[in-house]
């Protein structure tokens, strides 16, 4: 692909691999995603191809995939027409969107603002309409973030729910398959296949919303004010959680520890030895994760086992945490490092949930704040992924389509 064709294309492809169809089955008439065209983020094998996860260093070493991750080839076989391989944040470490070696996509909904990350290509493939249906992965927010920077739905599953085999890992108990549409159909086709399901045609009865004021708190003043105009004026019956229902400080703070040991254990030697050029953000995170003290794990562990039964319980197997998944719009393009990475921190402490409890989350395009996307997201019971989807369609349908 030339370099005027990249740029037309938002930045959110590859080089290689754009365009060229992997070796796949012929898919049977009347395929579940005939005419749907898929985007694949460049941490999945895909045969005939290399797996770069972002960083020159990282693909030298990598040989040509035989076979494709069984996330990708579900999709082709069901007959999704391949489009291309997509722009990642380096080995996924990141929130922002950027990439110091092919650049950071643009953000289709929002030019001047980043486009979130790690799975910065896919988003901004759905998002600028190359893609129906994108493939990404989500550790500690890197589907939901975009979706609510770019304006799209976005899925995280439930925690092991879904193959990993033929990905790239980072953090093992964090790391997630997720996805990217422009549409809820689309959303849930996906769903369909890769968790090898159906999904119910109406919402969960009896579901409870509920909605808590440690949430709340997090958010920026302009995307709290209209989350409570909107719930006003939309007359959704919610059962309100007061503040000291839920620790996100403490709880982000373990998620970081725990992330960042995880990382170092499966890919410290690897940075260590191959001395592999990283971006600055990038880069400072390998450095904190390499002085992670087993004290330091052993204490978040603690309140990793207190978080889990903890959203157990308040959500029980009919609630659903109703929110943004983020305190507002994307950093412009040209903030700081120190805004980016102040953003990035007040993030994890609304996207820590889903990664300590291993819970399903699907982001659902909402409205915009200065001239910028913010999403909403729904945060359901573990292992309950089709009700959590049914009932974003049908809060979207009902309350946001107008």
């Amino acid at each position: 692909m030339s370099a005027l064709l990249q740029a037309e294309h938002h930045g959110a492809f590859l080089v290689e691999g754009f365009g060229l169809a992997p070796e796949m089955n012929e898919p049977p008439l009347g395929s579940a995603l005939a005419g749907v065209r898929l985007a694949v983020k460049d941490v999945f094998q895909v045969q005939g191809m290399r797996c770069g996860a972002g960083n020159p260093s990282w693909l030298a070493e990598q040989a040509v995939a035989i076979q494709s991750a069984s996330v990708v080839q579900w999709l082709l076989d069901a007959g999704a027409q391949w489009v291309g391989k997509t722009v990642t944040d380096e080995l996924t470490y990141s929130l922002a969107g950027i990439n110091a070696h092919y650049g950071t996509p643009r953000n289709p909904a929002a030019e001047q603002r980043l486009p979130g990350g790690s799975s910065s290509g896919s988003v901004v493939a759905v998002a600028a309409g190359y893609a129906d249906l994108a493939l990404g992965t989500d550790c500690g927010g890197s589907i939901r973030l975009p979706a609510s920077y770019c304006g799209v739905w976005g899925v995280r599953p439930s925690h092991g729910r879904i193959s990993s085999l033929g990905c790239f890992t980072l953090a093992h108990s964090f790391d997630t398959v997720g996805w990217f549409a422009a549409d809820a159909d689309v959303l849930g086709l996906g769903l369909e296949q890769l968790l090898h399901t159906q999904l119910p045609l109406a919402p969960p009865a009896n579901a409870r919303l509920m909605v808590c004021d440690d949430v709340l708190g997090m958010l920026d003043q302009p995307v709290r004010e209209a989350f409570e105009d909107w719930l006003l004026a939309a007359g959704l019956a919610v059962e309100r959680l007061p503040a000291g229902t839920l620790a996100l400080e403490e709880w982000a703070e373990a998620f970081r520890v725990l992330q960042a040991a995880e990382i170092w254990q499966q890919h410290g030697s690897w940075v260590r030895d191959v001395g592999a050029v990283f971006g600055a953000d990038v880069a400072s995170r390998f450095q904190l994760a390499a002085t992670i003290t087993p004290a330091q794990v052993a204490q978040a562990t603690a309140i990793r086992t207190q978080v889990q039964p903890r959203l157990a319980a308040l959500l029980g197997d009919d609630g659903y945490l109703l929110m943004p998944p983020v305190p507002g719009p994307a950093p412009y393009l040209d903030a700081p490092a120190e805004q980016v990475q102040d953003t990035r921190a007040r993030s994890q402490r609304l996207l820590c949930m889903a990664g300590l409890a291993g819970l399903p989350q699907v982001v659902l395009p909402w409205t915009r704040i200065d001239g910028a996307p913010v999403g909403l997201s729904l945060l359901g019971p573990r292992f309950a992924d089709e009700q959590v989807m049914s009932l974003a369609r049908h809060l979207h349908l009902a309350y946001l389509s107008s």
